[in-house]
């Protein structure tokens, strides 16, 4: 959000003004949608349980990726020139000043800060294929960066709802492509799993399977959480996050400008006793914590923040 990315509300903006919707069936399957979101459900909801045809389901992943795409775009021209913006880089790199070699990031995001963020910083990342500008999916992890004779320092990206540069072609093949204009349609359709279509249906097959396999791992075996504008809504991450911390009580610190309502029942009655919530509060922030369940307003501006976070602990 800080980069300028588009929320769930901007997209479903986006979606009602560009949809193209052709014949009786399309009309009818988006009405449905329509009228959800007049009635103040958000996208995910909206969405959720609709039988859509094949054809209204293809126009909105293709807008889901144009609308997360043009704003991506834009911050690669801003990464080009200055690193300056980049707070999760400078987090992942004090991150290794130290004798860890892997830190895991989990994301349920398309976009590439994850990626620029460590380029910022020359940080060596994996996303799940193999280097290059056809990336071959590389399920099976061969694919292993060595400084000498050393495993090299490297950010695991799980990216459990897909990314920007995943597609899958009109033969069924696997691809990465750096690109930042969609390709050919009719040859390569982007491996994306929109709000509330297919979202479990579509994570049985790959890349979606060894992705979320693989955050699984990175979340039950975790010594620390920090969870980054994310809303506990989402059944793919959540349920580790709990069940790692009522075996463990391992420290948690959750930041968003605005915590959710699953958040705040996370942090009350899930979390343990090692957590701490940080929200904005009028000029402030309002922190939640084991001794003040119900929150303490503190002075410091946008502590719920990355960038504010950062000053605290680096």
């Amino acid at each position: 959000m800080p980069h300028g990315l588009p929320s769930m509300g901007n997209l479903s903006t986006f979606l009602r003004e560009n949809i193209e919707i052709e014949g009786e069936v399309e009309n009818d399957a988006w009405m449905l949608v329509r009228t959800a979101l007049a009635n103040g459900d958000h996208l995910e909801a909206a969405l959720e349980g609709k039988t859509l045809p094949p054809s209204l389901i293809s126009k909105i992943v293709g807008l889901t990726w144009r609308c997360v795409n043009e704003k991506d775009m834009r911050l690669l021209e801003d990464a080009a020139t200055s690193d300056s913006g980049f707070e999760l880089g400078k987090l992942l790199a004090s991150m290794f000043s130290s004798t860890q070699n892997e830190v895991q990031v989990v994301t349920t995001n398309y976009d590439r800060v994850v990626e620029f963020a460590c380029n910022s910083k020359n940080i060596l990342f994996q996303t799940g294929f193999a280097p290059g500008y056809v990336q071959r999916w590389e399920s099976a992890g061969h694919v292993k960066f060595r400084q000498g004779t050393k495993p090299s320092r490297v950010v695991k990206i799980w990216k459990v709802h897909g990314s920007l540069d995943w597609f899958r072609t009109a033969d069924e093949r696997i691809i990465g492509l750096p690109v930042f204009k969609q390709p050919n349609a009719d040859k390569y359709f982007p491996l994306i799993v929109t709000p509330g279509l297919n979202k479990y249906e579509k994570t049985y097959e790959d890349p979606f399977r060894t992705t979320i396999n693989g955050a699984d791992s990175a979340l039950i075996n975790a010594s620390a959480f920090l969870c980054i504008g994310f809303g506990f809504r989402d059944q793919h991450i959540h349920p580790k996050i709990h069940e790692r911390c009522r075996d463990r009580n391992i420290p948690t610190v959750v930041l968003a400008r605005t915590l959710t309502d699953e958040a705040k029942d996370f942090l009350r009655t899930k979390a343990g006793k090692n957590y701490l919530g940080i929200e904005q509060s009028g000029t402030g922030s309002k922190v939640y914590s084991p001794t003040h369940p119900g929150g303490s307003e503190v002075g410091t501006p946008d502590l719920w923040s990355l960038d504010g976070f950062n000053k605290i602990i680096l």
